[in-house]
């Protein structure tokens, strides 16, 4: 068979499986993004397609009160406009992009370094969202990078407790465009805000507010997923009570069962959060238990009002936690690959662990005992995501036909890690994945063939892939890739 064949089946194979919907762990169907498209242009069978994707949520919450939401910004367009003239606000917010007038800013609700989010409606589909301008993106290639993750992971990583994309404008230039206009579902404010705004939570809302982020983080880690910034400030929420794990630019995919190995100097997460593992940048073995930690100090968060461990220095965030959990073990500080960490806590005045209780006196006792496992200092000591969920604290609410588990994400997603990218690298993978949102288009781009080497980074893997797919022997990708000179 000539290599160019052997590519055309590749290229095909490829097509079939960039439109193909994912299984979820409980049978349902994930849909792809690319069924994320304006009403107008979604067929019968696509919306049969997104019914399936809903999780049956039964909650009976009809005694939780609403919450106060606060907005964190607030810049109302004017009321006395023409309504037959453009909106100011519009004509500042959108450049020159040609999908701007399915949109009506009506207010900018955040502003950051990345450029400002505003509410709007969508006029196809008469929804309100918040768009996301994120401006001058490959100024810097590190943080175009983030953006180009987070985006991808988003489209991935379709749960009800997970922040939903539902659209990314199509740039007016493939190769030369700077700004990225990102619609996602409308939420009114975050979970700091609200922990700041209400004092009057009960414990009916710390149950429901813990089994939403346990079941969004079961679906991440089951993909094989870790967030690594988990914090209020990440939360998004509604005053209906539903929270939304957001801003998964820091996240990391794992390709192996093993523990991965990540330099820490690379982890910029607020320190308050940060699992005692991470207290130091050096090299070292992470696991989704750094995931469960944080979640263990929002949710105390959610109990006080306050951080639980809010230091002011990686030696002071150390003396905090063991204020309250206790010295560790000797054994638990020998696993600890840092040797000033180490010495640190090997020298450290004997700490006697406080009682949760005395801790947090007005709180449910099973809460608490949920909570002590999810800060464990030893992270093989908190449970799994999977494993909370079953805990007694939520008798009566947790319901597994309703925490669905997912796929492991392809490494095929994600190769772009693995390599050193250029601005124009990045510019046409982030290209790339605003097509899944357009798929007339993505279909016109996979057919054009035109595609830069790095769209298929490592073609002995993608056949492998494929060929795997079809039940062939591992020796035989080897052989046919020898054949057509695929092999670098």
């Amino acid at each position: 068979m000539g290599s160019g064949t052997w590519v055309d089946v590749v290229r095909r194979w490829f097509q079939r499986r960039s439109g193909s919907v994912n299984t979820l762990g409980n049978g349902n169907r994930h849909v792809g993004v690319t069924d994320f498209e304006a009403k107008s242009s979604v067929t019968p069978s696509r919306q049969e397609e997104k019914k399936e994707l809903t999780i049956l949520e039964d909650f009976n919450i009809s005694g939780l009160k609403v919450i106060k939401v606060p907005k964190r910004i607030n810049f109302p367009a004017s009321s006395s406009m023409d309504p037959h003239k453009k909106n100011p606000l519009e004509t500042e917010f959108f450049t020159e992009y040609g999908e701007a007038s399915r949109y009506q800013v009506q207010e900018v609700i955040g502003k950051g370094s990345y450029g400002v989010v505003g509410s709007a409606v969508d006029t196809h589909t008469g929804e309100r969202v918040a768009i996301k301008k994120i401006n001058d993106v490959f100024e810097h290639v590190s943080d175009a990078t983030r953006i180009l993750r987070e985006i991808k992971l988003l489209r991935l990583l379709r749960h009800p407790d997970i922040v939903e994309i539902k659209h990314i404008m199509l740039p007016p230039s493939r190769r030369e465009f700077k700004d990225i206009y990102v619609v996602f579902e409308l939420m009114e404010s975050d979970l700091h805000q609200v922990i700041k705004a209400n004092d009057d939570l009960t414990p009916e809302h710390y149950q429901f507010f813990l089994y939403q982020l346990l079941r969004g983080l079961k679906y991440i880690h089951t993909a094989n997923v870790f967030h690594r910034d988990l914090k209020p400030k990440n939360i998004l929420a509604n005053a209906d009570c539903k929270l939304k794990i957001c801003d998964f630019g820091l996240a990391r995919v794992s390709f192996n069962d093993a523990p991965s190995a990540i330099f820490w100097t690379d982890y910029v997460a607020t320190r308050w959060y940060r699992a005692p593992e991470l207290c130091g940048s050096f090299f070292s073995k992470y696991t989704p238990a750094i995931d469960i930690w944080s979640i263990g100090c929002i949710f105390a968060e959610m109990l006080t009002g306050k951080p639980l461990f809010p230091g002011k220095n990686v030696v002071h965030q150390l003396d905090l936690m063991t204020d309250l959990l206790g010295t560790p073990p000797a054994e638990s500080i020998a696993r600890i690959r840092n040797e000033k960490a180490r010495r640190y806590l090997s020298s450290m005045r004997k700490k006697q662990h406080v009682s949760f209780s005395q801790k947090f006196p007005n709180a449910d006792p099973l809460a608490l005992r949920l909570l002590e496992r999810m800060v464990a200092f030893d992270p093989k000591d908190r449970p799994s995501a999977e494993e909370a969920l079953a805990d007694p604290y939520f008798s009566g609410l947790s319901n597994v036909d309703r925490e669905p588990s997912t796929q492991p994400i392809s490494k095929l997603e994600f190769e772009f890690e693995r390599r050193k990218l250029t601005k124009d690298d990045v510019r046409e993978l982030i290209y790339r994945e605003i097509l899944e949102y357009h798929p007339q288009m993505l279909q016109e781009y996979l057919r054009g063939g035109d595609q830069t080497s790095f769209m298929y980074p490592r073609r002995k893997l993608l056949l492998q892939d494929f060929l795997d797919d079809w039940g062939l022997a591992r020796i035989t990708v080897y052989t046919h890739l020898h054949q057509i000179h695929l092999l670098k």
